[in-house]
């Protein structure tokens, strides 16, 4: 983050929790990990239905559990190495988390499997975040490995879940709480930070979520904000980070 002049005082704590599948990596982290097992298809046709809103995450889990029951330590860990992020993406979380100007608690915070995305944040993160994930591929990890996990998510009212713990733990400022995510898994959350008056981020977002959010009251759409890019346009996490920078700035000159 960006050196601002603070008032006297604390420094201003914030809460972010993000969707992985979408909003930070371009992947089906779940297709791929099963690609070499021919169930690339299957496993995309499952994601795409609670994607869409057409079920809930709860309903397809048992399945994807099953389809992915060969994956190893090794293929996993080769996973977590290579997962492409979108631009901007280990720069804000690098930001956000070293920051000398804000306290901040970033989770993931996914329907993607926990042993993926506990390696992942180990590997590429540093361990920096925390991570709540579906508890599929935990047994293939450390117990450091695993120390990192704050909440199993089978469904998608379990991320609303864990905007309240960290809430809870960590007291953000007023405002400064965002949830971001690209589909209707990510619909309850999105709505909940807004709700709680901070800022839902809806980036590069499928239609079903774009239509959801029209559909609320006016007093929540002012409080969620859409980032939308052109079809042949690579999606670039940056613009969450001025988002989130905006928001902090905004609430240190109203201290002012």
């Amino acid at each position: 983050m960006a050196r601002v002049v603070k008032s006297a005082g604390e420094r201003p704590r914030i809460v972010v929790t993000t969707d992985v599948n979408g909003t930070t990596t371009p992947h089906n982290t779940f297709a791929e990990l099963v690609r070499v097992d021919g169930l690339f298809d299957e496993m995309e046709t499952l994601m795409q239905r609670y994607t869409s809103g057409r079920c809930s995450f709860s309903a397809v889990l048992p399945k994807m559990r099953h389809m992915a029951a060969g994956v190893d330590r090794s293929r996993l860990e080769l996973y977590a190495h290579s997962m492409p992020m979108y631009t901007g993406v280990p720069e804000i979380f690098e930001e956000l988390t070293k920051s000398e100007n804000v306290d901040s608690k970033v989770a993931l915070s996914t329907t993607g499997f926990a042993g993926l995305m506990a390696l992942v944040n180990k590997l590429r993160h540093g361990s920096l975040l925390s991570v709540a994930a579906s508890p599929v591929f935990v047994h293939l990890l450390s117990q450091r490995e695993r120390s990192c996990l704050i909440r199993e998510i089978t469904d998608e009212q379990e991320k609303v879940m864990v905007i309240d713990d960290l809430v809870n733990s960590h007291r953000p400022h007023s405002r400064l709480l965002f949830h971001i995510g690209d589909t209707m898994g990510d619909f309850l959350a999105i709505e909940h930070a807004a709700e709680l008056g901070g800022i839902g981020i809806c980036f590069n977002p499928n239609e079903a979520l774009k239509t959801r959010i029209r559909d609320l009251s006016s007093e929540l759409r002012i409080r969620i904000c859409e980032i939308a890019f052109a079809a042949d346009e690579e999606p670039n996490y940056a613009v969450v980070g001025d988002i989130i920078k905006e928001k902090v700035w905004e609430r240190l000159r109203a201290e002012i």
